[in-house]
């Protein structure tokens, strides 16, 4: 199952469940009218404040890589001499 196809059922049951509280007549839930209305609201608002922490956690504790960069120098380096070899003229 695609994570596509995950989001679609979990929406699906959500739409359920939720047309269902809206729409059935249950006396224990007639207090919680006006919450069960707002529900689809709060849910994304939370999800939104999730998102905003996943990607501030991401972005404050990122790695650094030092031998990536150390070998991107070097590679860097060797292409301007091979082109310099090549007669390349670089503007420094």
């Amino acid at each position: 199952m695609t994570k596509l196809m995950q989001w679609l059922a979990a929406l699906f049951a959500f739409l359920a469940i939720y047309i269902y509280l809206l729409t059935a007549e249950v006396e224990s839930l007639k207090n919680f009218h006006y919450e069960i209305k707002i529900l689809p609201i709060v849910i994304i608002a939370l999800f939104g404040i999730h998102s905003i922490n996943v990607v501030l956690y991401r972005t404050f504790t990122i790695r650094d890589c030092n031998e990536a960069s150390e070998e991107l120098q070097k590679d860097i380096k060797e292409a301007r001499a091979d082109l310099i070899s090549k007669g390349f003229k670089f503007r420094d």
